[in-house]
């Protein structure tokens, strides 16, 4: 009798802590898949929330490094109507008046959707994105005014395919002292213009 007892509590002791671990297990999976929702989530807030007018980046290499922050996330498919816009609003704060003339706002965001719509339908993805070293950066004065050249790799995924894509962005120094962008090249790795 006490050893049956004894097997019984054993039993429900092994019982308890089994379905103690499975409980734990579960939990776990759950956690860690709202951080990464957070984590995006919290990235969307980064972005949206920078205050370019007051904070705006100092270099040409931070203004890109902001800019492509903002591109990642146009791509991103859990990114709202309204979140576009409002990350097209910020994208647009740091380009040049020049270019937000040839580039108001509807044709930019009519832009930006007709890409993502592009890269949904081909699936395609940016897996990463490399902005050039501080080093590599290109300055040159012509005409009075202050410009930079800043190279970027983009390694993008288009189904089982994978390809490099790089970009070179022309900034222009405005009267207040900020970087903005004033176009933007395709290019190869050498940052030789393509096309053109």
């Amino acid at each position: 009798m006490k050893n049956t007892v004894r097997i019984v509590i054993l039993s429900v002791a092994l019982g308890c802590l089994v379905l103690g671990y499975y409980f734990y297990l579960s939990r776990r999976g759950t956690t860690t898949e709202n951080s990464t929702a957070t984590a995006t989530q919290t990235e969307m807030q980064k972005v949206l929330e920078k205050d370019f007018v007051g904070s705006y980046p100092e270099t040409p290499r931070s203004v890109i490094k902001w800019y492509n922050r903002i591109q990642m996330l146009y791509y991103d498919e859990n990114t709202t109507n309204d979140e576009l816009e409002a990350l097209c609003d910020q994208a647009m704060l740091m380009m040049d008046s020049d270019l937000l003339q040839v580039n108001p706002k509807e044709v930019y965001v009519s832009s930006v959707k007709q890409d993502v719509a592009d890269y949904q339908s081909h699936g395609r993805k940016i897996v990463s994105i490399e902005v050039a070293d501080t080093a590599n950066v290109e300055y040159e004065t012509a005409g009075g005014k202050d410009y930079a050249y800043v190279q970027v790799y983009y390694f993008i995924k288009e189904g089982s395919n994978f390809q490099n894509t790089y970009q070179k962005y022309c900034l222009r120094k405005d009267d207040t002292g900020k970087w903005k962008i004033l176009a933007i090249q395709l290019t190869d790795a050498d940052g030789d213009t393509i096309g053109n």
